[in-house]
């Protein structure tokens, strides 16, 4: 796969706003696995957009866009909540630093004349900036859980059996998001055993000829590749068993490709069972 090196700002802007065609969103997403800085600085995009439709500075055309694709969402909702709080917080400081500054003005015939009342209006103005570094942090911690509860939130594993498959192994089955982005599962697995992943037909064109199986680290290094398969059937779901222990416990992205072309792109999360109650 190829990693792109260079993506405009104003492109990161359009995939949030969800104005790539298919094609290129796919393309897209999968430059996640190899480039760890393009997904920090989608992040910082995103918080950048957020910031500019709260404060009303998005053009009558991206606003449209923000509300139709991304305000319906809890994510962004809860987004544009917290940093209209922290906007309204912000301001409402402001005024009281601007009466504070005012106060230090005029304290020369004041209850704090002379040196006493810049030493008084020099500590209020602590005490403000303090409390708006408090709320600063608020905020991080707050996008944070947000961000947190975001990836928590992953549906669970389904079986083999709802694609048609009921292989012996566990087993999982990648399917599209309901939405736009990148969809997310999680799968307990113990150490050392195989996996089963399946993939519906319907993600692959109908007149593909091969397909694949790509794991990436998160560090875009290729985990394992299944190599080309020969897509047998217009109905036939694509199943591929992994080897023992591949991949190891955490996260790793999986591609599907058909005819050397990504047709899905989803984040696994493999975990140990819980131990169980002794008896």
């Amino acid at each position: 796969m190829s990693r792109e090196p260079a993506i405009e700002k104003g492109r990161i802007r359009e995939y949030l706003l969800r104005s790539l065609a298919d094609a290129e969103r796919a393309r897209f997403e999968e430059s996640y696995f190899a480039d760890d800085e393009l997904l920090d600085r989608v992040e910082a995009e995103e918080d950048l957009l957020v910031s500019d439709y709260v404060l009303g500075r998005l053009s009558d055309a991206d606003r449209r866009r923000f509300e139709k694709a991304l305000l319906g969402t809890p994510y962004y909702r809860e987004r544009v909540e917290t940093t209209t709080r922290l906007r309204l917080r912000i301001a409402r400081d402001q005024s009281v630093q601007r009466l504070g500054r005012e106060a230090a003005a005029s304290s020369g015939g004041g209850l704090f004349p002379g040196r006493t009342g810049i030493v008084v209006a020099f500590a209020l103005l602590a005490v403000l900036l303090l409390a708006s570094l408090v709320t600063a942090l608020r905020l991080k911690q707050q996008l944070s859980s947000l961000r947190a509860e975001l990836n928590a939130s992953a549906r669970p594993a389904v079986t083999a059996g709802a694609g048609g498959v009921v292989p012996a192994t566990p087993s999982i089955v990648l399917q599209a998001p309901a939405g736009d982005g990148i969809g997310a599962r999680r799968v307990e697995r113990t150490a050392g055993s195989p996996l089963v992943l399946v993939f519906p037909r319907a993600l692959a064109p109908a007149g593909a000829k091969s397909w694949r199986v790509v794991l990436r680290a998160n560090s875009g290094s290729v985990l394992w590749d299944s190599g080309d398969q020969p897509a047998a059937g217009a109905s036939n779901d694509f199943a591929v068993r992994l080897p023992a222990g591949v991949p190891e416990a955490g996260p790793v992205g999986v591609t599907l490709w058909a005819d050397n072309a990504p047709a899905l792109s989803a984040f696994l999360e493999v975990v140990e069972p819980a131990a169980g109650p002794s008896r």
